[in-house]
């Protein structure tokens, strides 16, 4: 099941990974998109993919995708949980607030992991969170507002992926086959850094220069 579910959702947001086979029997009007396609034995491995994944923009995402079916399957509140979730003896933390563009609302700095779901946690504990699911839901605060186009960021929050979430997705001294420039937010910053540190050096320049003229003319018989 769970394996079918990734499946899924890596073909529904990821247009141009996989080889997909539609399940005859799906009915769009009844059925969840979960069941568009026929599961398959094993999903392709990530050292096959990481090229395609490395390369991907914005035009190969399709970030939110449930609206135009929801009244065939309505959203319901229990998919803002954030927290752990468990399958037998496993767990695995669903953190919902790292993808709110997939609910429509603008992009956010997520909650640190440890935050959302406490490494302490046991299975026991997980499950009796989960039995109030609604009450680990993300609250209105935290979902923030609601995007007018179909992605967007807060201020700040291209950087901190920049910096923080995607160097997980890429491994040490790997290539990347096509170069990957930041958003124009990190571009901005890193410019302005640049700019400080070069007024910063200019400025130095000149109160070396005054020092050295203060000097010779204290040294100077005319003081």
């Amino acid at each position: 099941m769970w394996l079918s579910l990734l499946q899924a959702w890596i073909y529904q947001h990821f247009r141009g990974i996989g080889s997909k086979d539609a399940w005859d029997g799906y009915q769009d009007d009844m059925h969840p998109r979960a069941m568009l396609f026929a599961p398959q034995i094993s999903l392709p491995t990530l050292d096959s993919q990481r090229g395609h994944l490395n390369v991907l923009d914005l035009t190969s995402v399709v970030m939110a995708l449930y609206g135009e079916h929801s009244q065939a399957c309505p959203f319901e509140r229990v998919s803002h949980y954030s927290g752990w979730l468990r399958y037998v003896n496993r767990m695995v933390r669903y953190l919902s607030e790292k993808v709110l563009c997939q609910f429509v609302y603008v992009q956010t700095v997520p909650r640190h992991p440890c935050e959302s779901a406490p490494p302490e946690e046991t299975l026991g504990d997980i499950t009796l969170c989960y039995q109030r699911a609604l009450a680990y839901a993300l609250t209105p605060q935290q979902l923030g507002h609601l995007a007018v186009h179909v992605v967007e960021a807060a201020e700040g929050c291209i950087q901190w992926y920049y910096n923080v979430s995607h160097p997980y997705m890429i491994l040490p001294d790997m290539e990347v086959p096509v170069p990957r420039p930041p958003e124009r937010e990190v571009i901005d910053e890193i410019a302005a850094q640049e700019d400080e540190e070069h007024g910063f050096l200019e400025l130095s320049g000149r109160l070396d220069c005054i020092r050295d003229h203060v000097y010779v003319v204290m040294s100077s018989s005319e003081v």
